[in-house]
């Protein structure tokens, strides 16, 4: 793993990445060139137990860790890996009734609204979600059957968390966050409420094949209209095992945590682009 880093550093000073990313990515590239470690996300599909890392690379894990996207680098204890079962545990139970009080999951939200504006007015109408996700539906990689479900589910989407879709109904960020924090404490509206990921991926899914490559999660950004450099720095961050590719359930399971996870340490913050500064 220590390899492939300094490989991939030397990828990006060759490719002068650092001409088409945040100005934060910049010192980021640079303090991983000097250093060995990579970021993990706890509870990370293909993140494995400490037990099975060895103990040299442990050790330089703890001490080179690297916090991305943001203007304060430097370095952090690497976190206890933790399952899918353990992340479902510590955040299901032990927080429950207790999400969304932070100001990483506030920044995470906000973000997410903007992304939801489609037509930037500052607040999100149902219009915007259709809009959105026809720009997936455009793409022409959705089955008939699978662009009704799409629609449907964010119908559905709509109208568990904001009833009636009129004109007039728009979800300012304050109202935006208020309904999203009953959302995450609630157990059952957390695991509707993001049904509309699967979708998602088979839409940028270009060649069918189960797995999405850099180039197809840069067409998943470019749908939401964020940047091209941002969907390369992104997708680098959450392919975990280096691989090149990102399944469904690694798609789905980073796009969920994103909204349930307060956790600093959690690499699925990255999911949806880069955060907003406030």
């Amino acid at each position: 793993m220590a390899l492939s880093i300094l490989r991939y550093g030397a990828r990006c000073s060759l490719n002068g990445i650092e001409k088409c990313t945040p100005a934060s990515f910049t010192a980021l590239k640079n303090n991983i060139e000097q250093k060995s470690g990579r970021p993990s996300c706890d509870g990370s599909p293909n993140s494995k137990p400490n037990n099975t890392i060895p103990s040299l690379l442990v050790k330089k894990q703890q001490q080179h860790q690297v916090r991305f996207y943001s203007k304060s680098l430097g370095t952090r204890t690497e976190a206890k890996h933790k399952t899918d079962s353990d992340y479902s545990s510590e955040s299901d139970v032990e927080r429950r009734g207790h999400r969304g009080q932070t100001e990483l999951w506030r920044r995470k939200m906000r973000t997410f609204h903007g992304i939801l504006d489609v037509n930037k007015d500052g607040v999100i109408s149902f219009d915007d979600f259709q809009l959105l996700s026809n720009r997936f539906i455009d793409l022409g990689h959705l089955s008939d059957k699978s662009t009704q479900e799409f629609r449907q589910s964010i119908r559905n989407l709509w109208e568990k968390l904001w009833g009636e879709i009129t004109p007039y109904n728009l979800i300012t960020v304050e109202k935006y966050l208020e309904d999203m924090q009953h959302v995450v404490n609630d157990g059952d509206l957390r695991k509707k409420a993001h049904g509309f990921l699967p979708f998602l991926f088979k839409a940028v899914d270009k060649d069918k094949s189960g797995e999405i490559t850099v180039e197809e999660f840069k067409l998943f950004f470019s749908c939401l209209g964020l940047k091209e450099e941002d969907a390369i720095f992104s997708f680098r961050i959450i392919d975990t095992n280096g691989d090149g590719r990102i399944n469904i359930k690694e798609f789905v399971n980073h796009g969920r945590r994103f909204f349930i996870t307060e956790d600093e340490q959690c690499i699925s913050k990255y999911f949806w682009g880069p955060l907003i500064e406030q």
